[in-house]
């Protein structure tokens, strides 16, 4: 799940199966001007759980992009969201350039 700040800064959230969870955090730079406490999203965890989440569905992650999803900047966080359903394998997953609706 993502939710939305403003269309400035994504929150994910995710479950596997098993129950293990993680979280991450879109568009830090957008989030540190709204004070948002960047130390409680760790890029590696955030990182380390999309693969094992991505693995756990039975998809093939991209180490890579996911850490460039949880670390880029973009106008929209929306972008970074769809960047980061690209990187985790998902099933007709697209980037969404600038301005586009997804």
């Amino acid at each position: 799940m993502v939710s939305f700040l403003d269309s400035d800064v994504g929150f994910v959230e995710a479950v596997t199966p098993g129950g293990s969870k993680w979280r991450g955090l879109l568009n830090r730079d957008m989030a540190e001007s709204y004070e948002v406490p960047l130390e409680q999203f760790p890029v590696e965890a955030g990182v380390a759980g999309a693969l094992a989440w991505s693995a756990a569905a039975g998809l093939t992650g991209d180490e890579g992009l996911v850490r460039r999803a949880l670390t880029g900047s973009a106008v929209f966080a929306e972008e970074l969201s769809a960047l980061l359903f690209v990187a985790l394998g998902i099933p007709g997953a697209r980037l969404v350039a600038s301005g586009e609706e997804g």
